[in-house]
């Protein structure tokens, strides 16, 4: 059976060899990365092209208008990952610049009628930054097509994503919280992903997620697969 990894970086994971029955879907982050996601995919896999929101406190902002002229250039399935880290941002000119960065991304998306793949990640200490990144995220994106990669979120958050459309994407990774995610949410509104190798060590950690799916809502493992593997495929845009 067809297995799609939803979201993983390919071009990180060394010495692997990738099995016959999981494609990979495979997604930048930045200049570097997106040239190497162009590079591995090559017309092969599906790949999602974007400018993370830790990536312009690393590297600046000086050059995102030809980063965004490279992921216009190479014709992504989607664009991504995008959004708003509230971990990395420490100061308000820090939270300014993902604004600008997501706004510009978001931007090309409507250009290039692409749906999107969501980067969120909350402040975890008191500072002068906004605690959730998830609302301010969802308060920017209503009415468009997008997966919440690495969903973090909580259940009534969730809710709120799947009343406007959007997707979740789960791991393999088991807490209480994202238990109460995968029980509230209907299976063709879920994807899986290995986020590979930063969460999941290589793409076949899918199949774990999978495995927890099925068990969370009393389901079979293939009908979990045949679902997630379809809602991919329609929400990626690929046979």
């Amino acid at each position: 059976m067809e297995l799609v990894d939803s979201h993983c970086h390919l071009f990180s994971v060394k010495n692997y060899e990738l099995p016959s029955d999981i494609t990979p879907v495979v997604v930048g982050y930045s200049q570097g990365s997106n040239n190497k996601a162009v590079n591995i995919a090559k017309g092969k896999y599906p790949h999602v092209l974007g400018i993370a929101p830790q990536t312009v406190l690393k590297e600046g902002m000086d050059k995102l208008d030809e980063w965004i002229d490279f992921i216009r250039e190479n014709k992504p399935n989607a664009i991504g990952e995008i959004g708003l880290d509230y971990k990395w941002a420490t100061t308000k000119p820090d939270v300014h610049k993902e604004e600008i960065t997501f706004k510009k991304m978001l931007d090309l998306a409507d250009e290039l009628k692409l749906p999107i793949v969501i980067h969120s990640r909350n402040n975890p200490v008191e500072n002068e930054v906004p605690k959730n990144a998830i609302d301010d995220i969802l308060e920017r994106i209503s009415g468009r097509k997008y997966m919440m990669h690495f969903f973090s979120g909580d259940e009534k958050q969730a809710e709120r994503v799947i009343e406007d459309g959007g997707m979740i994407s789960i791991i393999h990774l088991h807490s209480k919280t994202r238990r109460k995610v995968i029980n509230t949410v209907d299976l063709d509104k879920m994807v899986v992903e290995s986020d590979c190798p930063y969460v999941g060590r290589t793409p076949d950690s899918i199949r774990q997620a999978i495995d927890y799916i099925a068990e969370v809502k009393g389901l079979s493992k293939e009908k979990v697969a045949e679902q997630t593997t379809k809602n991919a495929k329609d929400f990626f845009g690929f046979d």
